[in-house]
């Protein structure tokens, strides 16, 4: 089978284009006629009020030689507006939200007394063309103009203005870089719109390479607009094929795309024993699956309230909290810790600016003052979207939706799982495929208890398998049949008031 190449667009700061404008992506320039794909960029959206604060880790196919990401921005990018983080952040935010495969056992129907321990409980829901616009005669002069040059890790920045597309093709030719075939037209709607140009320059001296490949930092911007968009296609001009797009938003609230059709993946389904060998390839024909019943669909894979943001102690102080604990978890991790968070975005909004804020017995990173700029809470969504290079697929515009429960709980005695719905005020969803091991030993009492279902007979709690069709700079899974795996009935289109 073909490569995926999973792609987050390489693309900030869309948000301030006006309507008029097409919103904008990025894409990589390189020397000479060396070839660069656009690979496996990963972005975190962290969203509230108004302002946006993008972080996004670059990954590219090509020569281990000095390249550039262009982006074109609503303002001019000062050096304290921008920074590099760690790449493991976003290895966190992936394992963390990424389709899982778990296994329940049935318990001894004729179980020993012994005493009780606490048990593990689960609450059910309580309520179910772009082309380039010709100058007039009296056009000012081309120009490009340098606004503002800076290093950030191990990138040279240099934000630019311009007044004409083949102008700003110009210079990149003569910095020696060569611009994508047909870009042209893609960048003069953005200079019409009064864009700036932020080309974040890989300087080889300070990079880290593996091979061919560079291993880049991730890059994070803030800033402020009504809008809330996600370009993707200018992003097309470096893709050669079907590219995945995997979107982690972090807000108050649960998104979803206001002008893409969007369902959940169908989640909670029985799959059989041989499925542990092939989950790959059972998500990837699950994902396709869905997205062709329901009109190539962005899909949501995960929802999941991950802190608290601004909560009360006992001091009367203020602070980051542990929200709710992933269950299963796929990942070491159980809970993103305040730093992590902060390095998100949430230090944008004021938390965390005390250099020596005191930690509560939480882990949560304690405030003297109550921060009035900051989110109450952060949920996490994990979007997952698959585009083809030329048809016309418009930029992405999110907006809120209900809570979403699902991919919880434990079988009933049937062996069944409960279905996804709405939650009254609790984003609790997951990608979840169970496999249930039904009870083989001797049942020696008058009258066995089946239908009991926990974790294996050791009495470990019940493990969970990461896995998913799009991995970030891995190999497209061969797409299977899902019916052939499932034991259950699957269901591609959810159930009526489903969003």
């Amino acid at each position: 089978m073909n490569r995926i190449t999973t792609l987050i667009i390489a693309a900030l700061l869309c948000v301030l284009v006006p309507a008029s404008a097409s919103a904008f992506c990025g894409f990589y320039v390189a020397p000479g006629d060396a070839k660069l794909i656009n690979n496996a960029t990963r972005v975190a959206l962290m969203r509230h009020g108004d302002t946006t604060v993008m972080s996004m880790q670059p990954d590219y196919q090509g020569p281990a030689e000095e390249f550039a990401m262009v982006l074109p921005v609503p303002q001019v990018l000062k050096k304290k507006q921008v920074k590099t983080l760690k790449r493991s952040l976003f290895d966190t935010l992936d394992n963390f939200s990424s389709p899982r495969m778990s296994e329940y056992w049935e318990q001894d129907p004729c179980p020993k007394p012994r005493p009780k321990k606490s048990s593990r409980r689960y609450a059910p829901s309580s309520m179910p063309s772009m082309a380039a616009e010709k100058g007039s005669g009296n056009a000012p002069k081309p120009y490009v103009k340098i606004e503002a040059q800076y290093a950030v890790g191990e990138y040279d920045i240099v934000v630019l203005s311009s007044n004409d597309a083949s102008a700003l093709e110009t210079w990149l030719v003569d910095q020696k870089y060569k611009i994508p075939k047909n870009a042209a037209p893609y960048l003069a709607p953005y200079i019409n719109s009064g864009s700036y140009f932020f080309v974040a320059k890989v300087n080889p001296k300070r990079a880290k390479f593996e091979g061919k490949n560079a291993i880049l930092s991730p890059l994070r911007f803030h800033f402020t607009s009504k809008d809330f968009t996600l370009p993707i296609r200018l992003g097309m001009i470096n893709s050669g094929k079907e590219q995945d797009i995997v979107v982690f938003v972090l807000g108050e609230k649960r998104y979803v795309p206001a002008n893409y059709p969007h369902v959940p993946i169908p989640t909670n389904i029985i799959i059989k024993d041989k499925t542990r060998n092939n989950f790959a390839e059972f998500y990837e024909g699950l994902y396709a699956k869905t997205r062709k019943k329901n009109e190539n669909a962005i899909i949501t894979e995960y929802v999941w309230e991950i802190a608290t943001v601004q909560a009360r102690g006992g001091n009367q102080t203020w602070g980051i909290q542990n929200g709710r604990k992933c269950d299963p978890c796929t990942s070491p991790v159980s809970f993103f810790t305040p730093d992590w968070l902060l390095a998100l975005g949430l230090d944008v909004f004021g938390m965390g600016k005390e250099a020596q804020a005191p930690v509560g017995p939480n882990g949560e990173r304690l405030m003297a003052k109550p921060v009035v700029n900051a989110p109450k809470k952060l949920v996490l969504t994990r979007l997952h979207g698959r585009f083809a290079p030329g048809k016309s697929n418009p930029d992405i515009m999110f907006q809120t939706a209900s809570p979403l429960w699902g991919g919880m709980g434990t079988p009933n005695t049937k062996g069944k799982l409960e279905a996804t719905k709405f939650h009254d005020n609790i984003n609790s969803f997951q990608g979840r495929y169970v496999i249930l091991h039904k009870w083989k030993g001797k049942m020696s009492c008058k009258n066995p208890q089946r239908g009991r279902w926990g974790g294996p007979p050791n009495g470990s709690m019940p493990t969970a398998k990461a896995g998913g069709g799009a991995n970030f700079g891995g190999k497209k899974q061969k797409s299977v049949r899902p019916e052939n795996y499932a034991k259950s009935g699957i269901r591609y289109k959810p159930k009526k008031g489903i969003k």
